[in-house]
């Protein structure tokens, strides 16, 4: 959207209706005249070793952007290159320009010609939209997030079950304890991994998503996540008491991990330490490994397992914790069980 109203571009930044403004200032071209055929060729220095800054462009990222507050100045000054560059060369050397041009429709041509004898084989791919992108990101991301929600459920059909006494009775049942506490947690397993299942198939039918080029890498990957998180589920089940410490604990347990992570946005846009600190939870693990199946063109699976493996071992130690709780509160009879 151009407008001629700086107040104006910059609220709409403000607002987040505009994700970057571009305010080309009046000395503009009058700092492209002065520009010689080595500038473009030697930019970082010659005339332009300032970028943005030597043409009097401002550039200024919105909250969505701002981040990448260096790359969309680098996309801007790129753009603003080759819709200058070749005024510059004319005016310069009108035959060195000419001479170019000549040379590259002719290439352009000979590799068209090529590819139509070979049926178009050699033609490039095209880029993925960016919604495209978008939704390799946020499906996986709030995926892994949704699962560990399943502590909550888990506590309060345990909270459930104490009030009903019911797990008293079975306790009285001739069945292992293990037995019965394996009995309890497969099912929250099972519906973790529908829910899992689900997400990525709404994904892929409602918004296009790619599986990646190894899409049985999935299958692994959503199972060792259910286990982990049905495995804290049972950590946190038979730590809290009442439905009120399921609502404080249980939600922030959740949300905390899933912002250290990378849940609630890109890894790639924490920095370094927070990525470091996002590895001791399970979910950043479980981030890596869907990153490098669904938008890698060869994804790393020696990589891949070692997430999973990471994963596992979550997964056994929140289930070793779990269940060393459960028969602690099981021999001394309490009541929350």
């Amino acid at each position: 959207q151009e407008l001629t109203d700086r107040k104006a571009a910059k609220k709409l930044l403000i607002d987040g209706d505009a994700d970057v403004m571009v305010v080309i200032g009046s000395r503009y071209h009058e700092m492209v005249e002065k520009l010689d055929v080595g500038d473009l060729f030697f930019s970082e220095q010659g005339r332009l070793s300032g970028r943005v800054q030597n043409l009097d462009i401002d550039v200024q990222a919105g909250h969505f952007l701002a981040n990448a507050a260096e790359v969309v100045e680098e996309l801007v000054f790129a753009f603003a290159l080759r819709t200058f560059a070749p005024d510059v060369l004319k005016n310069r050397d009108s035959a060195l320009a000419m001479k170019l041009i000549v040379q590259a429709k002719r290439s352009l041509e000979a590799r068209e010609a090529d590819a139509a004898a070979e049926g178009g084989a050699n033609d490039l791919p095209q880029a993925p939209a960016r919604t495209d992108w978008v939704y390799q990101i946020l499906v996986p991301s709030y995926t892994v997030m949704f699962v560990f929600f399943i502590v909550n459920f888990m506590a309060r059909s345990f909270i459930a079950e104490r009030d009903l006494e019911t797990l008293k009775r079975l306790r009285v049942a001739p069945i292992p304890r293990l037995a019965l506490l394996l009995g309890k947690t497969v099912p929250f397993l099972v519906i973790s991994l529908v829910q899992t299942v689900l997400l990525f198939l709404a994904g892929k039918a409602f918004f296009g998503m790619s599986w990646g080029p190894e899409p049985w890498m999935l299958a692994p990957v959503m199972l060792a996540t259910s286990l982990a998180a049905t495995s804290l589920g049972l950590v946190v089940a038979t730590a809290v008491r009442t439905d009120t410490q399921v609502s404080a604990y249980g939600n922030f347990l959740v949300l905390i991990l899933a912002g250290i992570s990378g849940c609630l946005m890109p890894r790639s846009w924490q920095p370094e330490l927070m990525q470091k600190i996002g590895l001791a939870t399970p979910h950043a693990w479980a981030l890596i490994a869907y990153d490098q199946i669904l938008n890698r063109d060869e994804p790393d699976l020696m990589l891949v397992w070692k997430c999973l493996g990471a994963i596992m071992a979550f997964a056994a130690a929140f289930f070793t914790t779990g269940w060393a709780r459960y028969r602690s509160l099981a021999e001394k009879g309490d009541a929350a069980l």
